[in-house]
């Protein structure tokens, strides 16, 4: 896959060790408590609700909003030892409380308390976990290390998912917490994404009516470009259609084969269209020849077979018959293209969506696979790309109950290595923009 210039990212890695934060261990002259923002990944908004009259008392935190998202996590504000934790056995799940090393004290309240479906969506049940793993009374945290996640626990049922944060004195008085969230840092990452000055992927979203969104960068509130293109159900892919060393969008229409490139990631009718394959095919983009140019090819998922082809068709005609074809994977099984092994060659890999099952061959032949792995949860839609510019394809997952995109830098079980909020989308695709 081609790959793009990008800046240095500031975002959550979720679940790796963090780079401790320099957290003051006292409120500053300027009213501002140091502090990591604690909701690291996603969109949210804040207002200063603190001494709000709520059901006969006064508001003493702030309810950070996460626009109808659940799942996001929270992060330790500042480092300190997990005080008192509400659960299920004690009742109001989920809260807590982290008791820092001055005598100050967080709060985070409404930790999501509802159990996660297969696809990724939460069953409204109480039944779910809202603490990190690990996470206990007596147990040390750093500054922007993942203690629960957001929810609508307690007495916000019938409420949008929130997060409630209360800053306390070491006398225990609630202060009010909106001056120093708006001057909170975010917590570095352990590895970035890009590092400033690599040449790495980026991703576009497609809308449900046919919009693509392109990200300029894998950071939320990047600068976005967008244009329709397409019919909805189309499936989306990329590639450099032209050799011009730009990815574009391309569509594949499932019912009848057809294929429809774009040689520009704008609007309008396709450059480039002719049909390859049968009704109920996948597609596959890829250099599959090192030649520099991306053509497209088929995973024909009744056969478990690819059928790979090194030219594109015109004139809405039809490609003709393979260059080759090959045998490969179960029943099922998503395919995705990447070029794993830095080799210049793009193969292909299997996405089992039931499990997160991620496996995939380093040649286009019949074979077992050379590596495989667990990687997000099940219903995640899985895309490779080079997202650290080091010229090997790694994995990246797109999960739509919560609108964040997770990548890793290895082709290997564990957590993310980056995460940002992206929204609510259709699908997902890697490209150079």
């Amino acid at each position: 896959m081609r790959r793009r210039l990008s800046i240095s990212l500031l975002a959550l890695a979720l679940g790796v060790s963090l780079l401790p934060l320099a957290v003051s261990a006292e409120m500053g002259p300027n009213g501002i408590y140091p502090m990591v923002f604690p909701i690291q990944s996603g969109a949210y908004n804040i207002t200063d609700s603190f001494g709000d009259p709520r059901g006969g008392h006064l508001h003493e935190g702030v309810d950070i909003m996460t626009y109808g998202v659940k799942g996001l996590p929270v992060v330790a504000a500042a480092g300190g030892t997990v005080g008192w934790m509400a659960n299920q056995q004690g009742g109001n799940c989920c809260a807590m409380q982290i008791e820092h090393d001055d005598g100050w004290a967080t709060r985070y309240i409404h930790l999501n308390n509802d159990t996660q479906n297969p696809d990724g969506s939460y069953s409204d049940d109480g039944l779910g976990w809202g603490f990190a793993p690990g996470i206990g009374p007596g147990v040390r945290v750093e500054a922007g290390q993942v203690i629960g996640y957001v929810g609508d626990s307690g007495n916000a049922e019938s409420i949008a998912p929130h997060l409630h944060f209360e800053l306390r004195g070491p006398d225990g008085v609630a202060v009010d917490p909106y001056p120093s969230l708006k001057a909170a840092e975010l917590a570095p990452l352990a590895v970035p994404p890009c590092p400033e000055g690599e040449i790495c992927d980026t991703v576009a979203f497609q809308e449900t009516g046919g919009r693509f969104v392109l990200w300029e960068e894998l950071v939320f509130n990047a600068a976005l470009t967008s244009f329709y293109y397409g019919n909805p159900g189309d499936v989306p892919f990329s590639g450099d259609w032209d050799c011009d060393g730009v990815e574009t969008p391309g569509l594949y229409r499932r019912s009848d084969g057809y294929v429809y490139l774009r040689n520009s990631n704008s609007q309008g009718v396709a450059d480039i269209s002719f049909f390859f394959g049968n009704p109920g095919d996948y597609p596959l983009a890829g250099d599959f020849d090192d030649n520099g140019c991306d053509t497209v090819s088929i995973y024909r998922p009744g056969e478990q077979r690819f059928y790979v082809i090194n030219d594109l068709g015109s004139n809405d005609g039809g490609l003709g018959a393979a260059d080759y074809s090959f045998l490969f994977g179960n029943p099922g099984d998503k395919p995705f293209v990447g070029d794993f092994n830095a080799d210049g060659v793009d193969t292909v890999g299997l996405h089992r969506e039931s499990s997160g099952l991620v496996y995939f061959r380093n040649s286009n032949t019949t074979g077992i696979a050379d590596s495989q792995f667990i990687y997000g949860d099940p219903g995640d839609m899985l895309v490779a790309g080079d997202w650290d510019g080091n010229g090997t394809d790694t994995i990246g997952v797109y999960r739509r109950s919560n609108g964040i995109f997770y990548l890793r830098n290895s082709n290997t079980q564990g957590n993310a290595d980056a995460a940002f909020h992206a929204g609510t989308y259709a699908g997902v695709i890697a490209l150079l923009p």
